[in-house]
């Protein structure tokens, strides 16, 4: 952060259904900018926090400070402090950011609260410090929303507000194309919807799906599922992880529809599986194998166009009538209800050789 204000297209990935096609490929048997965005609106996974993920002292104050506006929860936090400290009270950072969650001298000034009832707000105080990180988001959260035009999701614009400070916000009219800030939203929204949240069980964006997806699809769904809450950036993500987009995306770190079902299967079976690189090319390389929908198996792929040469989105099947996808610019990877309707429906065959499938 804490450094708040120390950092002074061919087979686009639209939801757009008209044409939906199912490719098998293993397994079986078994846009523009918007405006700001809601955090729901924005495809944030709903989560519950995962208290056993942070230290002893730490639980109580997070879960009392998630209470304190319903953007910023328990897991945006914790990722915000392992990101800030690392779980460090008495860190103290070469710029002046002290304490557990870095709050700069001046920002500490104004957004320091007392936790714990002690009589005095002090930085490397957990209680104090935690009370004060989610009364400053909170702040920065009803900031953002008053600005007109910003392009990102609340939460991301709030992050990117304590990390650069919100007039960088408002100069680039979203998240500042600041390596250090682009890095320090990915891996909070990373960290949150992995380490520190867990799926909200009976309901929420990130309950349904495969639950224990057994057997060769497994692995091929967790490395997705790790990357949700991530932001969508056109052109970017590579076999790897996720890296920074192209424009409109320019200073978005995150996944592209097609760049994150590839990472998938390159880091789901360890190498052996190399997909093209773009929707319509993942679609040319297995139309040949198409099954009908009443097949659909998890690690399966759904494409979108208006015909099979202008296909120009593709999301990861995960079961229980539920997918994996990279929406659009502005949004989150997310976990949503598959889209099998409204067009005509193709589906593949499994691949036989998996070589088939190799770019």
């Amino acid at each position: 952060m804490g450094r708040h204000t120390k950092i002074a297209a061919a087979a686009a990935c639209a939801p757009l259904i008209v044409l939906i096609l199912v490719i098998v490929l293993l397994f079986g048997g078994g846009g523009a900018h918007e405006t700001i965005d809601s955090a729901e609106k924005g495809g944030r996974v709903a989560l519950d926090f995962n208290g056993d993920s942070v230290p002893s002292w730490a639980t109580g104050p997070l879960r009392e400070a998630a209470t304190t506006c319903p953007e910023i929860t328990a897991p945006i936090l914790a990722a915000q402090i392992e990101t800030e400290s690392n779980w460090n009270p008495n860190a103290h950072n070469a710029s002046g950011a002290d304490g557990l969650t870095q709050f700069m001298p001046s920002t500490w000034a104004t957004w320091g609260l007392d936790g714990d009832g002690d009589g005095r707000a002090d930085p490397r105080n957990p209680a104090d410090a935690i009370k004060s990180q989610a009364a400053y988001m909170c702040h920065l959260v009803d900031y953002v929303k008053g600005q007109q035009g910003l392009s990102g999701s609340v939460v991301d614009l709030a992050l990117a507000s304590y990390n650069a400070g919100p007039g960088n916000v408002t100069k680039y009219r979203g998240i500042p194309p600041f390596t250090e800030t682009t890095n320090y939203v990915a891996k909070i929204n990373r960290l949150a919807a992995s380490k520190y949240g867990k799926p909200r069980p009976g309901g929420g964006d990130s309950s349904g799906g495969t639950g224990g997806v057994s057997g060769a699809a497994g692995p091929v769904i967790e490395a997705a599922r790790k990357q949700i809450g991530l932001p969508y950036a056109w052109g970017g993500g590579g076999l790897n992880g996720p890296s920074g987009g192209s424009a409109p995306d320019v200073g978005v770190v995150g996944f592209d529809c097609s760049s994150l079902v590839r990472f998938a299967y390159y880091q789901g079976t360890n190498g052996k599986i190399t997909l093209p690189r773009t929707s319509r090319e993942q679609y040319a390389a297995t139309q040949s194998r198409r099954i009908p929908a009443e097949q659909l198996q998890p690690g399966d792929l759904l494409f979108w166009g208006k015909s099979p040469g202008s296909i120009h989105h593709v999301a990861l099947y995960i079961g229980n009538g539920k997918m994996i996808e990279a929406p659009e610019s502005g949004k989150k990877l997310r976990e949503t209800q598959a889209r099998t309707s409204g067009g005509d429906f193709f589906a593949a065959t499994r691949v036989q050789d998996p070589a088939a499938s190799a770019a």
